[in-house]
């Protein structure tokens, strides 16, 4: 399923974030949703062409979830970047 390589992605960032809601990330945590952020709505349109081109039964919905998926990416980048100019990140020092 086209959809299964962003979700993942997805929710492996989320999860990093869950413990960094009162504390500054990691360096490598910003730069990873970044990444993740930067490459997501590649995905979703691919995997929303694939849901148009072989007619998925669920493919409204899919094409749906892949939408909101990039949505909440580009929230986390947004976070990550406020995050990253209020103050120096943890882990930065010395690397």
């Amino acid at each position: 399923m086209p959809l299964k390589k962003p979700v993942v992605i997805a929710l492996v960032a989320a999860l990093a974030l869950a413990g960094c809601a009162h504390s500054r990330p990691p360096r490598s945590v910003v730069q990873a949703i970044r990444t993740v952020n930067r490459y997501t709505p590649e995905y979703v349109a691919e995997a929303n062409k694939a849901l148009e081109l072989t007619r998925h039964p669920d493919g409204e919905r899919l094409r749906g979830m892949g939408e909101r998926l990039a949505d909440a990416l580009d929230a986390l980048d947004r976070w990550a970047a406020k995050q990253e100019s209020a103050a120096p990140l943890e882990g930065s020092a010395g690397k």
